[in-house]
């Protein structure tokens, strides 16, 4: 018999698995080529900066880079419309994200960054475990709750990001300038993430909570 959530929007499921299984296939689809556009300098296997090989290596790397986040998405808004959540302002709230997340270079954030998000970590985190109650009730709370699992996971993805950046599948290769530029780029997306995660599940429990006053 089939489930509610594959006679619910297949398509949209079938998209979301399609998106994840393209980022495990990403790494020998669309990788390599772009290792190798790069070691050419950013030219195409002619020798030239734009052609038909360039543009193909484009769109297949950019929809790579996008398609755990899109497809962790794309679940998330199948479970809420199924559910009959938010789904609208979960789709804008994560739409805005990766805007965001899109920006390629940030500036070092310095001391200040770190020392307030790992300040709202400290106190978001055992704030969010101990308000630990009766399930979710509501399409505010639930809402939020599907929200904090959507940061997390594309913190996940962010934590993976790094390892690939920081050269730990090589180690044998030096970090280059880039790579410590993308390092503090992507650890501060890391750490904004899970500050939006662990808040939005904080924000879950105390909706739930006012809604049973």
């Amino acid at each position: 018999m089939q489930s509610e959530t594959q006679r619910f929007h297949p398509w949209l499921l079938g998209l979301g698995a399609l998106l994840l299984v393209y980022a495990v296939a990403g790494n020998y689809v669309a990788l390599p080529g772009y290792l190798r556009y790069l070691e050419r300098g950013g030219t195409s296997a002619a020798g030239n900066s734009f052609d038909m090989d360039v543009l193909i290596g484009a769109v297949k790397t950019i929809v790579w880079m996008y398609s755990f986040q899109l497809g962790a998405l794309v679940m998330a808004l199948t479970y809420a419309i199924r559910e009959k959540l938010h789904s609208g302002y979960l789709a804008l709230g994560g739409l805005i994200w990766l805007t965001l997340w899109s920006w390629p270079e940030l500036p070092k954030p310095g001391a200040w960054f770190y020392l307030t998000f790992g300040s709202l970590l400290i106190l978001t985190i055992p704030a969010a475990l101990l308000k630990q109650g009766p399930m979710l009730q509501g399409r505010t709370s639930r809402t939020l709750f599907v929200a904090s699992l959507l940061f997390f996971a594309f913190a996940t993805w962010e934590v993976c990001g790094l390892g690939s950046t920081g050269r730990m599948l090589d180690p044998h290769k030096p970090a280059d300038g880039l790579a410590q530029t993308l390092l503090v780029t992507q650890s501060s997306k890391l750490m904004i993430e899970f500050v939006l995660a662990w808040g939005l599940m904080l924000a879950s429990y105390v909706t739930r909570d006012k809604a049973a006053q």
